[in-house]
């Protein structure tokens, strides 16, 4: 089967949807030939209607801003598609997001569409993303009823739905009516690290390290952690920050701005680390924390995004009750001050990332349902 796989690269998207490509390009017995297909750059004739912005409206959203950006990535994207299906025939579309799957409902009734999606746009509405003010909030009715109405028209016509996490699955079930036999959680995946050893030979020549993963610094909760860090735990351990943010400087703390994730450098802040804390403030998902368990590395983290089910409800890692420094200090201090109990819980975490966030096994299950989606009657 030829699929096609649109992808909607941007933050945490931007590996979604590439990883399982190059699976299936590395696999060949799975059945799936990927043709990756990329929203951005805009072309020339689309960026102004995704780009543009009327000065002094935006803050509103009054210059539609959140739908005219989602209508020229999707129209990219099937534009491309056009020129693909012209050069080959396409057994199937796979898109990750809905926003980028708004201009494929005309598309041939007898091509299935899988769509992947962190989060349906009734969860977003209410959120910073959709609405980071109170006069933005209050004129929603208005600013989102199009791309609302265009997303329920595009779910019409999916075969097959992909949620990233449970919480998007009942918003699916239970905002749209959409049947669960549609519908396949398909989280984000990431090849399984090697098995992190009981301690590393150079550990005990070095102090604690608490490793933080974000490249919008100030999004993700960094100036929090710093916070903490200088005051209360600057003396017993170093702060390694992965970020493209700005960042002061501060004695032992250590900035990481063009770290390539799955490099060896990369891989080394991982294994090293003692503790990974994510306080962030926005999220619709959280990729690094499958990292984080992937690589064995206790967790503390906000209840942003899909924290809450990654981490099942902090069985496997420490969810704050609050985005405060002494939240963060005292569950930051308490791994620190019992490696052991960190260390079994993390060993759990990893059985959680083998089990349902491995790259192999979850490309194994999207080949079946685009199998069974190209063989079922349309």
């Amino acid at each position: 089967m030829t699929v096609a796989f649109l992808n909607e690269n941007t933050l945490g998207h931007t590996s979604y949807l590439p990883r399982y490509a190059a699976e299936f390009t590395r696999r060949p017995e799975l059945g799936v030939a990927p043709r990756l297909i990329d929203a951005l750059p805009l072309p020339a004739h689309l960026k102004r209607l995704g780009d543009g912005s009327i000065r002094g409206l935006r803050r509103f959203g009054l210059d539609f801003h959140a739908t005219r950006w989602r209508v020229a990535t999707s129209r990219h994207l099937r534009e491309q598609l056009e020129r693909l299906q012209r050069r080959e025939r396409i057994d199937a579309v796979v898109v990750n997001t809905q926003s980028m799957g708004l201009e494929l409902t005309a598309l041939d009734p007898a091509i299935p569409i899988l769509v992947g999606l962190d989060a349906t746009f009734t969860q977003l509405a209410n959120s910073p993303w959709f609405a980071p003010n109170s006069a933005s909030r209050w004129l929603q009715p208005l600013t989102l009823r199009g791309l609302l109405r265009r997303e329920r028209q595009l779910y019409s016509r999916v075969t097959r739905f992909l949620p990233w996490s449970e919480p998007v699955r009942n918003s699916l079930v239970t905002e749209y009516g959409v049947d669960p036999g549609r519908i396949s959680v398909l989280p984000p995946s990431m090849a399984a690290p090697s098995r992190r050893s009981e301690r590393d030979p150079g550990r005990a020549a070095r102090r604690s390290q608490i490793l933080f993963v974000g490249g919008d610094f100030i999004r993700k909760g960094g100036p929090l952690l710093m916070e903490c860090h200088q005051r209360f735990l600057a003396e017993r351990a170093d702060l390694h920050l992965v970020t493209h943010g700005e960042v002061p400087s501060a004695a032992g703390v250590t900035v990481y701005r063009k770290l390539a994730a799955g490099s060896e450098a990369w891989r080394r802040r991982w294994t090293e680390a003692d503790v990974f804390v994510f306080p962030s403030r926005l999220e619709t998902f959280g990729i690094v924390l499958l990292e984080a368990l992937a690589f064995e590395v206790p967790v503390v983290s906000s209840r942003a995004g899909a924290a809450d089910s990654i981490l099942e409800n902090g069985a496997l890692g420490d969810l704050l009750p609050a985005l405060t420094v002494d939240a963060l200090w005292r569950a930051i201090a308490g791994i620190l001050d019992d490696p052991p109990a960190a260390r079994r819980r993390a060993v759990q975490g990893r059985l959680r990332f083998d089990r349902d966030f491995e790259l192999g096994g979850n490309a194994a299950r999207l080949a079946g349902w685009i199998q069974e989606s190209v063989a079922r009657p349309r």
